[in-house]
């Protein structure tokens, strides 16, 4: 029989340490990064600021009075064209 201690040893500590000390200043490293973007953001005046389309801000051209203005105009439209036909049809 074969000695399999070897197989089911525990992990030596020192490389597990050394092995979440690595992870620890990947994670110091990353947050390093995020405060330098943060400062230049901040050094810049902030974010931009997003525009009213997409922040989903109405605009004035889609107010009520605008979608009424339009609705009218179309059924003006439409009157003028349905007499015009009629119009014609008394002529013959």
């Amino acid at each position: 029989m074969t000695d399999d201690s070897d197989a089911t040893a525990a992990p030596d500590p020192d490389d597990y340490v050394a092995r979440l000390q690595a992870e620890i200043d990947a994670v110091k490293a990353r947050r390093a990064g995020y405060r330098a973007e943060a400062a230049e953001t901040v050094a810049r005046g902030g974010p931009p600021r997003p525009t009213d389309e997409e922040l989903g801000i109405i605009t004035t051209d889609d107010t009520i009075g605008k979608i009424a203005a339009d609705a009218s105009q179309e059924i003006g439209s439409g009157l003028r064209r349905l007499t015009s036909r009629l119009r014609r049809g008394r002529k013959n």
